[in-house]
């Protein structure tokens, strides 16, 4: 990518040292930003569909996906990008995290797009072939609803039965028809209940904050910002210890989901909290003057101090004259919480996987930063979701603020597909796809994982008699790929020093030579090297400037005999920039 183009020779040194030392995996594309990683287990071949953060970006700047596969976990090759935004006629931008699913011989990709005059929706796009090319299915959205309505998962059970979820900051679903294009209108659009048991409260040790409280209401809360001292105040409903009794607390905090301290030690309000939905919300008038209401079919308001713990005790608690009523409940509808009317840690991005008869539901939890967690049913049918826990915590070195999950069981084990910002360049808005196994407790709870350099151990070699490609890569520097009409995906944007590294290319036999096919530019040499960047020199295959006159052509050198697995550099030699461009390579 350009941006890592531009990195200084020391630092690009530097880097393919300790990433030599280190046998990074993670994250497992280097030529572009990738995000949202949705795999798919098809036949012998892992599939992985991504989105692709533009360069440099400070928004969602997304306008196609990617495919990338692999058959060994450690090295993906490119299949480059066959379905955009401009694939969908009816959709302006926004190529943001969708999912890809094989049933009834043909491939159906559910992504989310900003369709003109409907704000985000999801579309369908079909194909023969799990790397397409992909065409709308429908030529109109399959479901919209605006904005919330992203990041579509699909999931097939055991009976036939699809299913659809998506949404942000609510969560629902549908059930597909078989034709994958349509869902069942009777039961229609599905709204998930998002309870404290199904998604736990997203206010930190929300439970525990009030020593007087006997339990609280979690979801009748509101948690709001006071400028005058830059903290977050959280008012809950609650029932008292000693009384038995209705009432609201305050708490507050450095941040909007917590923790949160009661400097107070007792309820805030006592008085008129014993009937109906008290929701306590904060309110502010023209003049910026907060007040905290509260109530049902009567509302109760409390005129807030600038200390937001105590209320003007000229004017007490009173109920909300007939003649503003309307202004307050409008007031009311229109409020936001700080955490964006999030009450638990479901934030976006919902993923099912089913195992031993048991659905999870795994999703990026909040707030921003994003950690991952997980919640599980024991029916799609009629889901009653129960928070797991977490599945991996903030990702703080090398983190984005998003996170995404994808799960899928391939030759045995089961792997955890997430995103950081650790990419030179990277961050919250350039984004890039890794990997890690994931394992399960007896009672089939998930063990929370901590993000790694990457699997030391793949589940499958290369076999370097047939033709690889040279887009089949397990860690780069500097190069990137591309797509040309009569050749396909190619290498390219090789200059000094860049190399490629292939991981567990399994000599069953001795090598004799070396060929790969390659378009000279200024002309260079790619050497051969096993197990290091710099470890032992196999040969070098010269590309001369002038063979064959810019067009394609097969270079073969001699090379040392080796027999067993072993990682493979092809670390790139020349003078000026833009050496060649290279195709695929093979061994004899």
């Amino acid at each position: 990518m350009k941006n890592i183009k531009k990195v200084s020779f020391v630092l690009l040194v530097s880097a393919l040292v300790s990433l030599t030392k280190a046998h990074s995996q993670n994250p497992v594309i280097q030529t572009i930003y990738t995000a949202d990683p949705a795999p798919m287990v098809y036949k012998d071949t892992v599939f992985l569909y991504t989105g692709h953060d533009e360069d440099k970006s400070t928004w969602f700047v997304m306008k196609d996906w990617h495919i990338f596969s692999t058959t060994d976990m450690l090295n993906w090759t490119d299949r480059g990008s066959p379905l955009s935004v401009s694939t969908f006629k009816w959709a302006e931008k926004d190529a943001w995290a969708g999912q890809c699913i094989y049933r009834n011989g043909k491939f159906y990709w559910y992504v989310p797009v900003n369709a003109k005059g409907l704000g985000m929706s999801i579309g369908v796009a079909v194909s023969d072939s799990p790397t397409g090319p992909f065409v709308d299915a429908l030529g109109k959205p399959l479901v919209s609803g605006g904005w919330g309505y992203i990041d579509p998962t699909v999931f097939i059970d055991d009976d036939g039965q699809a299913y659809l979820y998506w949404g942000n900051p609510n969560l629902y679903y549908v059930r597909l028809n078989n034709d994958m294009l349509s869902y069942d209108e009777h039961l229609g659009i599905v709204k998930v209940p998002l309870t404290d048991e199904g998604f736990k409260l997203r206010v930190i040790n929300a439970k525990h904050t009030f020593a007087w409280a006997k339990s609280i209401d979690g979801l009748a809360a509101h948690t709001v910002k006071n400028p005058a001292d830059n903290k977050y105040y959280w008012y809950v409903s609650a029932i008292e210890k000693n009384t038995g009794k209705k009432v609201i607390g305050v708490a507050v905090g450095s941040q909007a989901t917590g923790p949160f301290t009661d400097v107070l030690g007792k309820p805030f309000i006592t008085e008129h909290c014993g009937e109906g939905n008290i929701n306590p919300t904060v309110i502010t008038d023209n003049e910026k003057q907060p007040y905290l209401t509260w109530g049902n079919q009567e509302l109760w308001q409390a005129k807030l101090n600038i200390d937001m713990v105590s209320y003007d005790q000229n004017t007490g608690i009173i109920p909300v004259p007939a003649e503003k009523k309307d202004w307050f409940v409008s007031k009311i509808k229109g409020t936001v919480n700080s955490t964006e009317k999030r009450f638990t840690t479901y934030e976006e991005g919902p993923w099912v996987y089913k195992r031993k008869n048991l659905y999870y539901l795994f999703y990026p939890a909040g707030g921003v930063p994003e950690h991952l967690a997980y919640s599980t049913s024991k029916s799609l049918q009629k889901p009653d979701w129960k928070y797991g826990d977490t599945v991996m915590s903030v990702i703080r070195k090398g983190g984005a603020f998003t996170n995404h999950p994808g799960v899928i069981d391939y030759k045995g084990k089961t792997y955890l597909f997430y995103h950081n910002g650790a990419l030179p360049g990277g961050g919250g808005f350039d984004r890039s796809v890794c990997i890690d196994e994931l394992n399960f407790d007896a009672n089939g709870s998930v063990k929370r994982i901590a993000p790694t350099s990457g699997l030391s151990q793949g589940v499958g070699t290369i076999n370097p008699f047939n033709r690889v490609e040279a887009e089949t890569i397990s860690w780069e520097q500097g190069v990137r790929t591309a797509t040309l009409k009569d050749t396909g995906i190619i290498v390219t944007s090789i200059n000094p020093g860049d190399y490629i590294k292939v991981q567990q290319v399994n000599f069953k036999k001795p090598t004799s030579t070396f060929s790969a096919n390659i378009k000279p530019i200024s002309g260079g040499q790619i050497e051969i090297h096993l197990d290091s960047a710099d470890g032992e020199l196999m040969g070098i295959c010269e590309v001369q400037k002038n063979i064959g006159e810019g067009r394609w052509n097969t270079v073969t050198c001699k090379v040392t005999p080796v027999t067993g697995i072993h990682n493979l550099y092809f670390v790139f030699k020349g003078k000026g920039e833009k050496l060649f461009d290279f195709d695929w390579w093979l061994f004899k």
